[in-house]
C-alpha cells in the first residue's frame, strides 16, 4: 500500500465529524454501556458452568436494544431487531453498526457475512484518504461508507464475566484485516471541539452611512 497523503487522516476524521452528530457517538458509547451491564446483571444468577455463556447471549440482546433506541433517537433508522441480527444504523453517508472485540487484537472479525458487506463500503473512503497513490483515480466524493463503533470486552467483572472497558471508532478496511481509521471515543468527541473552536467567529458590526441632512433657508441661518 502506499504512503497515506498527507493531511489525510484530519480530512477523514472531517469527513465524518461532518456527517455524524457528536450527540448521537455520545448516546451509542452510554448505549454500549448500559446494554453490557444489564446483560450482566442479567446472567449473574446462572451457576458459574452456564454464567459465561448465558451472558454472552444476554449482553447481545441487550446492547442491541440499547443500540437500537439510540439510534432511533438520532434519527439514524436502524433497521429492525430480530434476534441475532445485525442492527445498521445510517446517518449522513454513513451505515452504523457495533462490534464486540475481545481485547485489543482485533481477531476474527470476518466471520459475519452482513459486517464484510458493510466494510466493503468502505472502497472509496480507502482509495481517497488512506491508499494515497497518486496515479490511482480518486473518487471524487464519497457517497457512502461504514462506522463501527466498537466494544472492547477485556475487563472482568465480581461474577467473572467478560466486561465492557473501552467503546471506540473505527472504519474498516474493506478486506477487514485492518482498520482504515481507529480512535477511543474520548480522543474522537475531542474532535468536534476543535472544530468548534476552529470557526472564525463573524465579528464585523455593520455601521449605517450618516446621511448629510440638506440644509434649507433657516439651516442656514436665513430669514
Amino acid at each position: 500500500m502506499s504512503a497515506p497523503v498527507a493531511g489525510s487522516k484530519k480530512e477523514l476524521e472531517q469527513l465524518v465529524v461532518k456527517n455524524v452528530p457528536k450527540d448521537m457517538l455520545m448516546a451509542c458509547e452510554d448505549a454500549y454501556r448500559t446494554g453490557d451491564q444489564q446483560g450482566r446483571q442479567h446472567s449473574a444468577a446462572y451457576q458459574s458452568g452456564h454464567r459465561a455463556s448465558a451472558a454472552g447471549q444476554s449482553k447481545h440482546f441487550f446492547i442491541n436494544e440499547t443500540f437500537h433506541e439510540a439510534l432511533q433517537a438520532h434519527g439514524a433508522t436502524p433497521s429492525p431487531l430480530c434476534g441475532t441480527r445485525l442492527v445498521v444504523g445510517r446517518v449522513g453517508i454513513f451505515n452504523i453498526a457495533r462490534l464486540n472485540v475481545p481485547g485489543h487484537k482485533w481477531v476474527n472479525l470476518r466471520r459475519s457475512a452482513t459486517r464484510s458487506r458493510l466494510a466493503e463500503l468502505n472502497s472509496a473512503i480507502e482509495r481517497k484518504y488512506v491508499q494515497g497513490d497518486m496515479f490511482a483515480q480518486q473518487p471524487r466524493e464519497v457517497a457512502v461508507g461504514t462506522i463501527f463503533i466498537l466494544g472492547v470486552m477485556d475487563g472482568v467483572d465480581t461474577n467473572g464475566l467478560a466486561q465492557l472497558t473501552q467503546v471506540m471508532v473505527a472504519l474498516p478496511a474493506t478486506d477487514m484485516k485492518s482498520w482504515l481509521y481507529i480512535s477511543s471515543m474520548a480522543d474522537f468527541l475531542k474532535l468536534y471541539d476543535q472544530t468548534s473552536a476552529n470557526v472564525q467567529p463573524d465579528n464585523a458590526v455593520p455601521k449605517l452611512k450618516v446621511q448629510r441632512k440638506k440644509q434649507n433657508d433657516n439651516d442656514q441661518g436665513n430669514p
